[in-house]
């Protein structure tokens, strides 16, 4: 009995000084947290960009239509920057600002409060109109808070471009223990999947008790929806087959219940990444949700290792970067060769002096050299 306790004991002091580790030592998912910033960034903007003809209606001065139930939904002091009674020029200079700052969240520019006033100012303009919009602004008011804790621009930002000039120089400053950093950095990952684990749960075992989800044709209905149907003949083509509506119905209701023990396992972890991804797809295509696929998905980048986040920067840097100087080098007009340089790049004794001889043959002998 004594060895069995003091083995259960050593078990609880491995798990124990393995969290320690995982929460203080480095920061986790830094790619993700980066790769949620840029996606959270481009959200902001497109929807300013689809909505900046229909801002004055849905917000502004043209919104009084809103008026019976704003004061129940609306928020109170200090989430009131945007107002109806504002002048039009006005509104469209609050209603830009988001953009701006949506952009300055998407490239890393001082990430932290890019994403504070991107918060505030889209609280303040969503909860003036609750029925213009749908579950994006849900999802991202809570996960984006969490992400506010965590250090977004590590990667492709240009605060990690101007930390790694400031390195280089010897002249950064820390603002905090690099501990504290990581725990607070860390403790808010942690919450940000315990967030999307809540919404993908609960999400599951609200469809397993509806009788529709149950005889596997609940998707059928939704793409029936004008509201919901963006592409009409697409949603058809779907819903014309039984099997397909049977199978999309329940891989949702299993993707979303099992999430969370599918990431216990790498090649179970993978199904689940791939599986949820391709469930905010359609949701994006079928039904015309794409902002509020792209927030989700931004949050369910954390889930990827950085080590494979940082592979795929590898590849693409070693294919894709060289590929687009080779094209930008063609369309570059041609320069004359300095004296004495050759205007062919030859290895001497290889196969450029081959051809060099004979281009010089065939010009000699009267004919046109092979380009």
């Amino acid at each position: 009995m004594g060895a069995l306790i003091d083995t259960a004991w050593q078990w609880c002091l491995e798990r124990f000084r393995a969290g320690e580790h995982w929460l203080i030592d480095d920061k986790r998912a830094r790619y993700g947290a980066s790769v949620a910033r840029i996606i959270y960034g481009l959200v902001i903007v497109l929807f300013v960009l689809a909505n900046f003809a229909r801002r004055d209606y849905l917000w502004g001065s043209a919104s009084g239509w809103v008026k019976p139930i704003e004061p129940s939904t609306q928020w109170a002091v200090p989430f009131t920057f945007y107002s109806s009674s504002d002048p039009e020029w006005l509104f469209t200079l609050k209603f830009l600002l988001l953009g701006v700052a949506g952009l300055a969240l998407l490239l890393g520019w001082h990430s932290r409060i890019s994403a504070i006033v991107v918060l505030y100012l889209y609280i303040s303009l969503v909860t003036t109109n609750p029925v213009a919009t749908d579950q994006t602004d849900n999802a991202l008011r809570i996960i984006l808070f969490y992400f506010l804790f965590t250090d977004m621009s590590a990667h492709w930002s240009l605060d990690a471009r101007r930390r790694r000039i400031q390195d280089a120089k010897g002249g950064r400053r820390r603002l905090m223990p690099w501990w504290f950093s990581n725990i607070l950095h860390n403790g808010a990952i942690i919450a940000v999947a315990m967030q999307i684990f809540i919404i993908y749960v609960v999400a599951g075992l609200s469809k397993v008790k509806g009788s529709q989800w149950q005889d596997g044709t609940a998707v059928y209905y939704p793409l029936h929806l004008d509201s919901l149907s963006p592409w009409p003949a697409l949603s058809h083509l779907l819903v014309s087959n039984s099997l397909a509506v049977n199978f999309v119905t329940y891989f949702a209701v299993f993707i979303q219940l099992f999430f969370p023990f599918l990431l216990l396992a790498r090649w179970t972890r993978v199904i689940a990444l791939l599986g949820i991804v391709g469930m905010h797809v359609g949701i994006g295509i079928l039904m015309g949700l794409p902002l509020f696929s792209m927030a989700m998905m931004a949050a369910d980048g954390i889930f990827i290792r950085d080590a494979t986040y940082a592979r795929i920067e590898h590849y693409v840097k070693r294919t894709t970067v060289p590929w687009l100087k080779r094209k930008l080098a063609r369309g570059r007009p041609d320069t004359p060769p300095r004296p004495g340089e050759s205007t062919r790049a030859e290895a001497p004794g290889g196969a450029g002096d081959a051809l060099g001889e004979r281009e010089q043959e065939s010009v000699g002998a009267g004919t046109t050299p092979s380009t």
